[in-house]
């Protein structure tokens, strides 16, 4: 007994139609994937940019904690500073005994830095520093090294006990009797790109008792 197999293939029409469809599904997937390039690649800057703000953020709240750690460690406070262009302002300031990445020496590194934060609208967020151990130092020029270009302002956060409320201010106050100023609570900082804007809070660490670490 002889079986005959029946080999049957695509007829011209199917072909056709099988290809419009295919093309169809191609255009379609194209159209997606350029869409979603489009928005992905239209996001990039502000990205860029929210990724940059938390970079300078990071680095500012791990030296502000390194105050805090170790023998001797005081923390941050607010005193008036002149800066390196003579101006006196309070300004929130600390000390390192290595002052690590944050200070590009121009000679050999020096221990026990003194740092003070500040920002110029024009210029970013900046810490200015010098060494106690410098020689001449009131002669000599104040190092900066600059966290963030893009930083606009910077702002101190008090929690007021009696009111239950925060309260921002542009300028460090000073406790009742006018000597000192008050210990801010959170540093406010805001920071502006072009078109992209931001404003991030950063909570000062405070030297606890008996405590290596806030």
């Amino acid at each position: 007994m002889i079986f005959k197999q029946n080999h049957k293939g695509f007829t011209l029409l199917e072909t056709l139609v099988s290809l419009a469809l295919l093309g169809i599904l191609m255009v379609a997937l194209n159209t997606f994937l350029f869409s979603m390039s489009e928005l992905w690649g239209g996001g990039r800057d502000q990205r860029l940019f929210d990724q940059h703000v938390r970079a300078a953020n990071r680095i500012l709240k791990e030296t502000l904690t390194r105050t805090t750690v170790g023998p001797g460690a005081v923390g941050c406070t607010i005193k008036d500073i002149t800066d390196s262009e003579g101006v006196v302002a309070p300004r929130l300031t600390f000390l390192l005994t290595d002052a690590g990445r944050l200070a590009d020496w121009p000679e050999a590194p020096l221990p026990d830095v003194d740092f003070s934060l500040t920002v110029n609208p024009e210029r970013g967020l900046i810490l200015q520093w010098q060494s106690r151990l410098e020689l001449e130092r009131d002669l000599n020029d104040i190092h900066e090294t600059v966290l963030s270009p893009f930083a606009k302002s910077i702002a101190y956060d008090y929690f007021d006990g009696d009111l239950k409320k925060w309260k921002s201010e542009e300028t460090p106050i000073r406790d009742a009797s006018g000597s000192v100023y008050q210990q801010p609570a959170r540093l406010r900082i805001r920071y502006a790109h072009g078109n992209f804007k931001t404003e991030t809070v950063i909570d000062i660490p405070i030297r606890r008792r008996g405590a290596s670490r806030p």
